[in-house]
């Protein structure tokens, strides 16, 4: 490489300047620019990946709850005893098709594609309740983590949702219509 010298004189010091002619720092500095702009634009394409996995992980959740939610008010609308039992199932499957709870399952499968639920009710005995006159619901969904959507416990390959809830018993389901069993 050969490099040209220029003397230049400083209008004040009367010393010499000199100036050496570099040849292709231009392309060294775009080159360096353009990798910054990379890393920049797939910093922020990596963003918007995982932001996209939450959404869809998010809304899987949410819909987890909102069945949920819905189940425990439907156990609510009717607190009979009879009602409670007819809500009680160990797959999504096994609830009767006509029933209340039929119709929940098949709400979970159609929100939740490849989801699994379970309703556990309490026996209805003074050493099955936890509160005299409530009988305690536990409801539990849990869906398949679809590729991309890991967003919990590292290497599990479901997601789920569970809710407790103490249900009161107004009405036994004797002919005289007494207020809960004691």
């Amino acid at each position: 490489m050969q490099f040209f010298i220029k003397e230049c004189f400083s209008p004040t010091a009367r010393k010499p300047f000199v100036f050496h002619k570099q040849g292709g720092s231009m392309l060294l500095e775009a080159m360096v620019g353009i990798t910054i702009f990379s890393f920049g634009v797939l910093s922020i394409l990596a963003l918007q990946g995982n932001a996209m996995r939450h959404v869809s992980s998010t809304s899987a959740r949410t819909s987890a709850m909102q069945l949920i939610q819905r189940v425990d008010g439907l156990m609510r609308v009717n607190p009979r005893t009879a009602n409670l039992d007819s809500f009680q199932m160990t797959t999504c499957t096994s609830a009767a098709a006509s029933s209340e709870a039929g119709k929940w399952s098949r709400a979970v499968a159609a929100q939740l594609p490849g989801a699994t639920c379970s309703v556990v009710i309490d026996a209805d005995t003074p050493a099955g309740r936890s509160i005299r006159c409530f009988r305690r619901a536990t409801v539990t969904i849990t869906w398949p983590v679809r590729h991309g959507e890991v967003t919990g416990v590292a290497g599990t390959t479901n997601n789920t949702a569970t809710n407790v809830a103490d249900i009161q018993t107004v009405w036994s389901d004797t002919a005289n219509g007494m207020l809960c069993n004691t």
